[in-house]
């Protein structure tokens, strides 16, 4: 495949504006896997947007199912999106990595790599069902944090 075959696309499910529209929660869960996945590309193109915000405080929630990996990228994915990670949090944004395992079984190379792109910043999920006991202490420790 080439380049031209696989351009890195950027397609928003849900945009900020509508995501409390009715309907909005059905969007995200038809979302279905895609052919590349160039997380540092879609980590610089949420930073821009982010950036253009008037909020005090920017969050970017980055759901991974592991290594980004797409065409001609394979080699280079994981540094550009340590890059791309760097670069945002440099600008003020939190980046928080959700890694959904999936089967429930989470190898010691998929933490690692977690780890060598997001650094502390990463959660590890062995299964759904557990996202929330896993990410809502994350995300309470951050509202409080923008309180005070």
């Amino acid at each position: 495949m080439t380049e031209h075959e696989a351009p890195n696309l950027f397609q928003v499910a849900v945009d900020f504006g509508s995501s409390l529209a009715p309907g909005s929660g059905a969007a995200l869960m038809q979302l279905e896997p895609q052919q590349d996945n160039r997380d540092g590309f879609a980590i610089r193109c949420l930073t821009e947007r982010l950036l253009r915000r008037a909020e005090r405080q920017r969050i970017l929630l980055v759901f991974s199912d592991g290594e980004p990996s797409a065409a001609n990228y394979n080699d280079v994915g994981i540094l550009d999106t340590y890059e791309a990670v760097m670069r945002a949090r440099r600008l003020g944004i939190e980046v928080i990595s959700i890694f959904l395992a999936s089967g429930g079984t989470v190898h010691e190379t998929e933490r690692a790599a977690m780890r060598n792109m997001y650094g502390r910043s990463s959660i590890v999920v062995p299964r759904v069902e557990e996202l929330t006991e896993q990410l809502v202490p994350i995300l309470r420790k951050l509202l409080l944090k923008s309180i005070f």
